[in-house]
Formats: C-alpha cells, structure tokens, sequence
C-alpha cells in the first residue's frame, strides 16, 4: 500500500535534512499545461483542475524535486481529486545513485514505460519531516483545501534517463492521481485486509489506474 499522498521515490535511505540551496521551479504553467524545458516534457491535465501551486526543493539532500500541484474540491473545501506533478533528478554529488522501480508494475502509458502502484490509504499517516509529501500537503494547506480521511492513489513513474525501461534511472517524472475514497462507497476496512488490499480492491483499482492515466497528457520532444 502506498502512503497518503504516496511514497514519491524508490529512493534508497538518505540524510533526514535537506543540504543544498536550489533555485525557483523550473517548470512553466499556463492554465492546464506544465512545460518543462529542462526534461523536455509537457504535461496537461484536465479543465476541470485548478492549479494550486508550486515548490521546488532539496530532497533529503540527494536530490533535486520539483512539484506542480493541480485539485479539485467540493463545495465544502474537501479534496475531490488530486493531480500531482514531480520532476526529480539526483545531485551531481551523487554519481552513485539510482532509482528503482521494478517492484511497481510495469506498463505501457503515453508512449512509454511507466511503473504503477496504487491502492487505498489514510491521510492522516504521518509525514516525515522533508518529505515531498510535506511539501504537497503544505501547498494544500495554503490553498485551502481539507483532505477527506482516507483516499485511493495512483503512483506513475517514467524514469526520463532509461530509454530501455530497465526501472534503473537517475532522472524521474512521477504522476500521483489521488481520489476521496468516499467516492467509491467503500471505506478502507472494506478494501483492506492485515493493512493490504484485498480482493474487493481489484475491480476498483481496474477504474482507478485508468482515470489517472486519462488524467494526464504527457508529450515528450
């Protein structure tokens, strides 16, 4: 199970405090659209989205993380949907490192490799200190939007540097898609057995996985 909003990386354990000053986000947002000169990619994500904002940041000192956040809510200020953007590379000073997701599942999405996990989740977990989990659920705040108690996650991660799609890579571009499990008419006990989905999960996660690949549009030059 991943976590609310989602374990961003398959990062392997780094310092718990960021080291190194980074600039502005780089990424350029006009109404729906994040372009990305750096990676090269433009993401869209649909009308019905507000985007909430930005944070580009040192991740735990080993990496450079960028984040543009899209949501939706109801009426209530509670958070429907939740579109979130990452791009992430290791430092220089960090020849040694690579990411690997072969243990997600692997897929064909927007004419690329993309590793996949989702399931249902609590949002009141709690959040490490630095984590660009922090960094999203801030940018929330601020906004003014209420998480609901638990959601359902997607997490797609194309990883920019691995033209093979190996799952070994230095540079990443993660999607998170996160819907109010509410929604569903189905809480977490419903979903879950011992803190794992189970097989009431399957046919939901089949609708879930396909909303969030449609959620993004993603054009690499």
């Amino acid at each position: 199970m991943i976590e609310w909003i989602a374990l961003a990386t398959a990062m392997q354990a780094a310092p718990a405090q960021a080291l190194v000053k980074v600039a502005p986000p780089a990424a350029v947002v006009r109404g729906n659209t994040v372009t990305h000169s750096g990676s090269h990619v433009t993401v869209r994500v649909p009308k019905s989205a507000t985007y909430v904002g930005s944070d580009r940041f040192d991740l735990y000192g080993v990496a450079d993380a960028e984040i543009q956040v899209f949501a939706e809510r109801d009426r209530n200020q509670r958070l429907t949907k939740l579109y979130w953007i990452q791009f992430e590379s290791y430092w220089p000073s960090q020849p040694d490192k690579t990411y690997n997701y072969t243990s997600d599942r692997r897929e064909q999405h927007w004419g690329n490799t993309v590793w996949v996990r989702s399931g249902p989740t609590p949002t009141t977990a709690p959040v490490r200190a630095g984590s660009d989990r922090e960094h999203v659920e801030a940018i929330l705040k601020r906004a003014g939007y209420n998480p609901p108690p638990e959601v359902m996650n997607v997490r797609m991660v194309q990883l920019l540097d691995d033209p093979q799609g190996s799952g070994h890579g230095r540079q990443e571009l993660m999607f998170i898609y996160s819907e109010d499990l509410a929604q569903t008419g189905k809480t977490l006990d419903d979903l879950t057995t011992d803190g794992k989905p189970n097989a009431s999960w399957a046919p939901i996660e089949r609708g879930l996985v396909e909303r969030a690949v449609t959620a993004f549009s993603v054009e690499r030059k």
